[in-house]
């Protein structure tokens, strides 16, 4: 499976594709279940912009060794 971004993985659990997630979660481990809102509301958190979330998320799929 290639990288998925934050909208393909948003796409999967909002569309119930069993399957999809079933092989996203083999690879990359469970996906958030249900709202993913109140992140805002923890006392370490801090928003980041989407060019950054995926500069992180491939960062840290090369450092798991997955292709990004």
């Amino acid at each position: 499976m290639t990288a998925a971004s934050l909208e393909e993985v948003l796409h999967l659990r909002d569309h119930a594709d069993l399957a999809a997630m079933g092989r996203y979660e083999q690879q990359y481990g469970v996906l958030a279940e249900g709202p993913m809102d109140g992140w805002q509301d923890q006392p370490e958190a801090a928003g980041i912009s989407a060019e950054e979330f995926e500069r992180l998320w491939t960062e840290a799929r090369r450092a798991r060794g997955d292709s990004a």
